[in-house]
């Protein structure tokens, strides 16, 4: 049977010995389609339907209190998916629910094979990957159907790692973000629940074959992040209304004040923000460019 270790923490552990999964869902609260993939898959172990035949399996609500907001963070601007720096549990906690969650989840994610964060995004988006590009990685996000993957060697994200899939990695982990469309449209819950158990099947954890898609993917890399001035920023038209709006060389993409910002290279818009999740010296969006 699952346990609460901690709150909203739950684990099965095998009589086998195995690989240890993660599965996160909920580290922005309004992100439902990755709780809704959460619950579904407790209540198939506790039921019985789906059995854990070794290793173990640990299932997160990332944050709670956010989930129950249905906000992206526990209050305006707070972002769990920025908390998990590298030094995060030698540090002194600085007081903000967002860090004391992280510190909970942190030893978690150091002693697990692999993590399967799961996100959506606020403005309109298909499906992609947010991970490293490396054949572990691979390995794990071959089960996700997705045309792109978009990898951040050099952490324009953060500046540094701070994700979940970050913190995994920096520990031995092969970490995975799942964008599995806009936060809004629940239609993916069931198609997502079954891609994570056929990653599981994959893995060892759960009994059966299932053989991998065969598909090609496109990966970009973040380049920069558009920072928020005291001057604002406007998109130009036809950009910032969602990912992977695609620029050329020399397109005004939009403007800091009266100051029009120009592409330097062709690449595509990711992560747009909405205008009430927008803050002065934090990025309104970022670049990436094909690989």
């Amino acid at each position: 049977m699952m346990q609460e270790l901690q709150t909203d923490i739950y684990q099965i552990q095998a009589p086998l010995p195995g690989k240890s999964i993660t599965l996160i869902g909920g580290t922005h609260g309004n992100e439902r389609t990755g709780v809704e993939v959460v619950t579904r898959m407790k209540a198939m172990i506790e039921s019985g339907e789906l059995v854990i035949i070794q290793g173990s399996l640990t299932l997160i609500y990332g944050n709670p209190r956010a989930i129950e907001l249905n906000e992206r963070g526990s209050e305006p601007h707070a972002d769990l998916n920025r908390a998990f720096v590298t030094d995060l549990l030698e540090c002194d906690p600085t007081g903000t629910y967002e860090d004391a969650r992280a510190r909970e989840i942190a030893p978690f994610l150091q002693s697990s094979d692999v993590v399967i964060d799961l996100h959506a995004t606020n403005k309109p988006s298909e499906p992609f990957l947010a991970s490293k590009d490396s054949e572990r990685h691979q390995q794990v996000y071959r089960w996700f159907p997705s045309k792109k993957v978009l990898s951040d060697p050099q952490y324009v994200l953060a500046g540094f790692p701070a994700t979940v899939d970050d913190y995994t990695d920096v520990y031995g982990g092969v970490g995975v973000c799942y964008e599995t469309g806009q936060a809004s449209d629940l239609g993916r819950v069931e198609e997502v629940l079954q891609n994570v158990i056929n990653c599981l099947k994959d893995q060892g954890l759960v009994e059966g074959h299932v053989e991998a898609p065969d598909a090609t993917r496109d990966i970009f890399e973040l380049t920069e992040a558009i920072i928020l001035t005291d001057e604002g920023f406007t998109f130009a038209e036809g950009f910032g209304e969602g990912s992977w709006e695609a620029f050329a060389q020399g397109e005004v993409l939009g403007a800091h004040g009266d100051t029009a910002f120009v592409a330097e290279y062709d690449g595509v818009i990711v992560f747009p923000k909405m205008p009430e999740h927008r803050k002065v010296g934090k990025p309104v969006g970022y670049l990436a460019k094909r690989n």
